[in-house]
């Protein structure tokens, strides 16, 4: 906490920093255009809804798109989830790359799953924030182009990645005698799965443009929309197939993988599984030299608990975001309050999403958990540790003469 409330402080205080630069910069460029129908020179003759300057007017689109002190909890609400999405998964990349034992082929993907969240929190939330706050895409064209894409992008390679590593888990745990999962092929998967991603959403990348606000009295960027050129209909064709591909299709396969990897593993019924427990009672070892049997099977059961939390997560933090596009284009929906403020806590979901991994990794996994708490230690001044606690290395190095531990934490989470 010592550490979060001046990250999140210094953040609020750069987006307040970069909106008063970009309006003061937009009113030192604004080109103006002169209405026929106002009478400069008689401006108490002005009849028309305009009849202040131009200065003035410009004044009020100002104090129009800044945050006012609802607005201000929106951003202070993206702030908390730029500094945890940040500090989150950096932690978790920190943890498989320092930590050895850690590098099983569930770790990679997880660290897959923090990369995508990483780019989230990094390239995408920042402007679609000031977007949001202001009603305005300051950017321009390229970056208009591109971090809609790369937000799309990095969805995608957060269900492929989940649905990936449920494909993983199934065939270990079901079918272990005849699938091997190694760290090659998850690798392989991995680049696999960016390569899908990349392709997947190259329609939207080619068809997104900077659309210039209409019946305004000045030209301005003010109210400048990044948004798709092609027709309502394929707009709305588009997002169903995201609907279809990106979240629905992937949560059905996903629900019935782990409902059949849970009856497994709470059956105790995986093949091979009884056998080797045999073995290890009469003889006190491994038949394959990967630990207690038992252990392992804990071990399994707490990574897809695990595993299914940040699934539901996923499904949950998603699912307002999909609802309200999907209706937007194809029934339509009102511009009112209750509209515009549902899509904002959508959004803000989306977002949520991104640096709430890491929090259940560090409750629901012993082994994150320790890593996280040992780069704090590490960050935390020797005189500022707790008396009797060490900033050493955790319970997980302790020398051992069981030559058998640390091959079985290799295998599992």
């Amino acid at each position: 906490m010592n550490l979060l409330l001046p990250m999140t402080l210094t953040w609020m205080s750069t987006l307040t920093w970069f909106l008063k630069e970009v309006i003061a910069a937009t009113d030192n460029d604004t080109d103006y255009i002169i209405d026929d129908n106002l009478d400069y020179e008689n401006e108490t003759n002005c009849t028309n809804a305009y009849c202040i300057s131009d200065e003035e007017y410009f004044e009020r689109m100002e104090n129009y798109i800044f945050p006012d002190p609802y607005t201000w909890v929106l951003i202070a609400m993206h702030s908390v989830v730029f500094v945890v999405g940040l500090v989150g998964n950096a932690l978790v990349c920190l943890a498989v790359y320092r930590n050895h034992s850690m590098r099983t082929v569930t770790n990679y993907f997880i660290v897959n799953l923090a990369v995508a969240d990483l780019l989230v929190i990094l390239i995408c939330l920042p402007p679609t924030v000031v977007w949001d706050v202001t009603s305005t895409w300051f950017l321009g064209l390229q970056l208009c182009k591109a971090v809609p894409y790369l937000q799309t992008v990095s969805v995608s390679v957060s269900i492929l990645t989940l649905t990936f590593i449920s494909i993983d888990r199934w065939y270990a745990i079901c079918f272990p005698l005849r699938f091997k999962s190694t760290t090659g092929r998850a690798k392989t998967a991995i680049i696999i799965i960016w390569l899908l991603a990349l392709l997947f959403d190259i329609p939207e990348l080619l068809v997104l443009q900077t659309v210039p606000a209409a019946h305004l009295r000045v030209e301005t960027v003010f109210f400048t929309q990044c948004a798709p050129s092609w027709s309502q209909r394929s707009e709305a064709t588009f997002t169903i197939i995201k609907l279809i591909l990106l979240y629905t299709g992937p949560l059905i396969f996903m629900s019935v993988a782990y409902w059949q990897i849970v009856q497994v593993l709470w059956r105790s019924d995986i093949p091979g599984h009884n056998l080797s427990a045999r073995i290890y009672q009469v003889n006190g070892i491994p038949s394959s030299g990967g630990g207690n049997p038992e252990g392992q099977l804990r071990s399994r059961k707490k990574a897809a608990k695990m595993l299914v939390a940040v699934v539901v997560m996923f499904a949950v933090c998603y699912i307002p975001v999909h609802v309200i596009s999907v209706l937007r284009h194809t029934i339509g929906l009102p511009s009112n309050t209750l509209t515009i403020t549902a899509s904002l806590l959508a959004h803000w979901l989306c977002y949520a999403n991104s640096a709430v991994n890491p929090l259940i990794y560090n409750f629901m996994s012993g082994k994150f958990r320790q890593e996280f708490r040992r780069a704090f230690l590490e960050c935390v001044p020797a005189n500022d540790v707790i008396p009797g606690r060490r900033g050493t290395r955790p319970s997980s190095y302790r020398p051992t003469t069981n030559g058998y531990r640390l091959a079985q934490s290799r295998r599992d989470l």
